[in-house]
């Protein structure tokens, strides 16, 4: 995390001088030059870049049949306050390989399979669940507060250091699809009932360095419906808090379990750990090792075990995108003394 007292972002500057900006803003005086996405939508050639400024009010649903670069002004999960710069997008062909940065995504539904190899970054995915028909997208530091949908035979869908939340007790974390493969990384999932519903038995994911967490007392479920099984998954260097359903059929290397698996299990998983030999304080969220934890270098590899591990540990400020996020804000209404007018400006950005 950096800090800026600035005045100007001169970000924009990252990206390519011959693709064009065009700055969206439906706040009233607009700063942008267009007050209306689908208008800015439609003058933009593929390539182009949106810049979609914070607002009140949902910038609505555009469907995109054209490639481009979406950004917004970021989220903040502890400023429940805070604009943000919101709408619905639905990516059919021609959208491939297009990029939503700092968005609250109010719905993010890749519809066909032509539409994919997309990248998702820093992005607050708001709805009840997020379609996605394609693959080779890669979803990094978000926030998905709904469930995905990966289609039937979707492949190398990747989610990177992102934050599934699924308050809902009867819904999921994802509905995968027959034949659907993906990845999961640093992750942290947390539901009150269901991680992973799945619609086929044939079903691949590689999950890696991720942590299960309920919401509330109790347990929770790693997968439904029963009689489908998990026989592609493969999860290492993960921590489970206390989980029902562990399937057999699934592969489990170097994991920590708060409670069993009920059957053996491979040797080198820790059963019936106690959370507090392994984490600070998993109740209240801070899933950082403790002093001494169990987990630290004993995961596959000797790196440590839980979202910190491995080569892409967890990031805290993972709601940051890489264009400053106004924090601070500070004019007075009158000039001082000397004729001067002080302002105080303070932004924070991330990676």
């Amino acid at each position: 995390m950096k800090t800026f007292i600035v005045l100007t972002l001169a970000a924009f500057a990252v990206f390519s001088l011959s693709a064009t900006i065009r700055r969206v803003d439906n706040n009233s005086p607009s700063a942008g030059d267009y007050s209306n996405i689908g208008a800015a939508y439609t003058a933009a050639a593929a390539g182009d870049t949106l810049y979609i400024y914070p607002s009140a009010t949902s910038y609505g649903s555009l469907t995109m049949a054209k490639r481009l670069i979406i950004i917004g002004g970021g989220f903040n999960p502890g400023n429940s306050t805070m604009l943000t710069s919101k709408a619905s997008f639905t990516l059919i062909t021609g959208s491939a390989n297009s990029a939503f940065i700092g968005l609250e995504c109010q719905q993010l539904n890749m519809d066909y399979a032509t539409a994919g190899n997309n990248t998702v970054r820093n992005c607050l995915l708001s709805s009840s669940y997020n379609t996605w028909n394609s693959s080779g997208n890669q979803a990094t530091d978000c926030w998905i507060k709904g469930y995905v949908n990966l289609g039937a035979s979707t492949a190398s869908n990747v989610f990177v250091g992102c934050f599934f939340y699924q308050a809902s007790g009867s819904s999921q974390n994802f509905s995968v699809g027959s034949a659907a493969s993906f990845a999961c990384n640093n992750c942290i999932f947390q539901s009150g009932w269901l991680h992973f519903y799945l619609n086929s038995s044939d079903a691949t994911a590689l999950i890696t360095n991720c942590i299960f967490v309920n919401i509330g007392a109790g347990t929770h479920t790693l997968s439904y419906p029963n009689y489908l099984y998990l026989d592609g998954f493969i999860f290492t260097n993960c921590i489970f808090e206390s989980m029902s359903n562990f399937q057999s059929t699934a592969q489990y290397y170097y994991n920590i379990l708060e409670n069993s698996f009920g059957y053996t299990g491979n040797a080198t998983n820790l059963q019936n750990v106690n959370m507090a030999t392994v984490m600070v304080d998993v109740n209240n969220g801070d899933y950082h090792l403790c002093a001494g934890s169990v987990a630290t270098g004993a995961g596959q590899g000797g790196v440590d075990i839980g979202i910190y591990g491995g080569p892409a540990p967890f990031d805290d400020l993972y709601f940051l995108n890489f264009l400053p996020t106004i924090t601070d804000f500070d004019c007075p209404p009158i000039t001082n003394s000397t004729n001067q007018l002080n302002v105080h400006v303070e932004a924070q950005c991330g990676n």
